[in-house]
């Protein structure tokens, strides 16, 4: 399922997002700004004259919403009510598929030709932003006295770029771990509760082991899916990708060393992962735990009810993501923002509002609500998902630079050397750190 940590789904698009920031920070270039950090913040500037709140939205309007397939079965329910309430506005839902979704809504951005709304993952509003395709909503949200407070801190703060606010979250989620009790009790291991530290996660991982049956499910492919969860591993070290200020990479430290290494080595060395590691992806790994193949690996809620429906006798037990030093995950999920090229922002801002409410916004997502007051909402009170809800807590968003997708593409080239044995982990690492320090570096 899409969503950012963007997870599972939102995992799929890394390469694409690859090419489509690539193609957006050329297109900055082609437009006569920079091609560097500095553009972006000129072209994002440049839309806001443009965001304040003009006529009324009362005379008839048709609104296009550009939103993602994984939401078609969900979608009608909430324009009929959005519909109900504003009778004169319509909504004509575009739905987009996972493959290309990304490169498609940055082109329709930049050349001013999109629709009046996306849906958007929470990393895609920077580049979008960076594009000038992106409405700021700050004017909107203080003529309706929107409390951003009650937004989860990490969910609107990725939202925002220059103290701008460029979308409104309505989807927020990070990353668990989810593990099979039934394969725990087998080997000997309390099923009460999930490891706490990676150290445990290495021991019991061995114990799970044995013959068909692997103690640990890992990304070996896949952008999004691997580098969300080693840099999971990485931040729950107490370490960090970039340094503070995002102008160098910090994956030369011992503490992202040691989990890239461990990441690799229970592969290579421990052999607790399945040999068809660099062939799997998130799904892969999930359809691996839905049939009794793996007794652990990280991800989602919305991993949750695909493997109940694939595996009605599943004995599932959900903990956090383990930590050694810090109690940290990557924050990811979905908003909703008004294009530049909308004629009826009023409206969009109306549909924005709405969707973004606690109780519309629990009922649209795939995962959690990015409201704070919806977490007692009946249908995350489920014992599996509140541990997922709970992380949300320690939740943290990833940097928010328009070069952040191909600094993903750089580690995951890296980390496959590794994987595939023509790199140490030390070695690829200061290979990753380079390439990315030189990426920064370039203005």
């Amino acid at each position: 399922m899409r969503g950012a940590i963007r997870m599972s789904r939102v995992k799929k698009t890394g390469a694409s997002l690859t090419a489509a920031v690539m193609l957006g920070t050329s297109l900055v270039g082609c437009g006569g700004g920079s091609t560097g950090v500095s553009g972006p913040d000129k072209a994002a500037d440049k839309a806001v004259d443009t965001a304040k709140p003009s006529a009324s939205a009362d005379k008839p309007v048709e609104l296009t919403f550009w939103d993602g397939a994984w939401n078609d079965a969900k979608t009608p329910g909430i324009v009929k009510k959005f519909e109900e309430k504003y009778p004169n506005i319509k909504i004509k839902v575009q739905s987009n598929p996972d493959n290309g979704m990304s490169d498609k809504y940055l082109i329709a951005l930049k050349q001013k030709n999109g629709p009046d709304l996306v849906n958007m993952a929470v990393d895609w509003i920077t580049p979008f932003a960076a594009v000038g395709g992106l409405m700021p909503l700050d004017d909107y949200i203080k003529k309706d006295n929107v409390d951003l407070k009650d937004f989860y801190d990490g969910a609107i703060s990725v939202a925002k770029v220059n103290d701008k606010v460029y979308a409104l979250p309505y989807r927020t989620e990070t990353h668990g771990l989810i593990y099979n009790k039934k394969l725990f009790e087998a080997a000997g291991i309390d099923a009460a509760k999930g490891p706490e530290n990676w150290t445990q996660v290495m021991e019991q991982a061995q114990k799970l082991t044995k013959g068909d049956v692997y103690g640990i499910a890992l990304p070996g492919t896949n952008v999004g899916n691997l580098t969300t969860q080693l840099f999971n591993m990485i931040m729950s070290n107490g370490g960090a990708i970039l340094n503070s200020d995002n102008t160098k990479s910090m994956l030369t430290e011992p503490a992202a060393v040691e989990m890239v290494k461990l990441y690799v080595e229970l592969y290579t060395k421990y052999k607790v992962v399945p040999n068809s590691m660099l062939q799997n992806d998130g799904v892969a790994n999930r359809n691996l735990f839905s049939n009794d193949k793996i007794g652990m690996y990280m991800t989602g809620i919305y991993d949750i009810d695909p493997i109940k429906q694939a595996n009605a006798n599943a004995q599932m037990g959900v903990a956090m993501v383990p930590a050694n030093k810090n109690r940290k995950t990557i924050l990811g999920g979905w908003a909703v923002g008004v294009t530049t090229s909308s004629k009826n922002p009023d409206a969009a801002w109306k549909f924005i509002n709405f969707i973004t409410q606690p109780d519309i916004s629990a009922e649209y997502s795939v995962t959690f609500s990015s409201r704070k007051s919806a977490a007692g909402n009946p249908k995350y009170q489920d014992p599996l998902a509140k541990p997922l809800l709970e992380a949300l807590a320690y939740a943290q968003p990833l940097p928010q630079i328009p070069q952040w997708t191909q600094i993903k593409q750089i580690v995951f080239d890296n980390v496959q050397l590794a994987l595939s044995g023509k790199a140490s982990p030390e070695d690829a690492m200061k290979q990753a750190s380079k390439a990315i320090d030189d990426l920064l570096a370039k203005k």
